[in-house]
């Protein structure tokens, strides 16, 4: 059984226990999608995984963990703003990203999922190639022919200017927060065990800009 995490942060551990004791009923074995360095991390969504993950190990069940870094897809959004404004805000600094895609993780999901080999594993998933908003702004640039610069703001800019774009204080402080783990560098290291899972380098922050600002067919 696949248990992919829930979105409603906050709420996912009563959620995914659900989860647990239903495969523990059903007699299945279970990977896990969680977050990196889960039981040791100060990146704000690790409390809900690091708990999950010590459900997991009380279970009895034979588990996998997936510890998934960023996903690509996250800034989809800013990008696609990116090309029409030409700045990109964060009080990440030069933080790095080990983003992969989804469709990465998913493949790499499928080839646990297919194996007994990996289980009873923690694996730190990322992407082949950290990147920063510096790199990001110069592949938009490269890529759509628009130049892209990189507004840089403290913690404390950055939520102020989210709560004047209209965000609550608790989804601004949010948002602000998960810059300041990037800039910690919580979400910068990958070991490359991702793109052997797969068999593949990972996909790569251009071709990921590229296919969604350049869309063919």
């Amino acid at each position: 059984m696949l248990l992919i995490s829930g979105t409603e942060v906050g709420q996912r551990v009563a959620q995914h226990q659900a989860v647990i004791e239903a495969a523990g009923r059903a007699g299945a074995s279970l990977v896990y999608t969680s977050a990196p360095k889960a039981s040791t991390s100060a990146l704000v969504l690790a409390p809900d995984h690091k708990a999950t993950e010590e459900l997991l190990e009380q279970s009895g069940l034979t588990y996998t963990v997936l510890r998934n870094n960023w996903y690509t897809e996250n800034y989809a959004d800013t990008i696609r703003q990116a090309v029409s404004t030409g700045t990109i805000m964060t009080s990440a600094g030069n933080g790095k990203v080990a983003s992969a895609t989804r469709a990465d993780y998913a493949e790499a999901a499928a080839v646990v999922l297919l194996s007994d080999a990996h289980d009873g594993e923690i694996l730190e998933l990322g992407g082949d190639e950290p990147w920063d908003f510096e790199e990001l702004a110069a592949t938009i640039s490269a890529i759509s022919g628009n130049h892209v610069t990189v507004n840089h703001l403290t913690t404390d800019e950055h939520r102020a200017a989210l709560k004047g774009f209209g965000l609550d204080d608790g989804t601004a402080g949010f948002v602000a927060a998960l810059d300041a783990n990037i800039a910690a560098g919580l979400l910068a290291e990958s070991d490359g065990t991702l793109s052997r899972l797969i068999g593949r380098p990972t996909t790569t922050l251009r071709q990921y800009v590229g296919e969604l600002t350049m869309p063919t067919g």
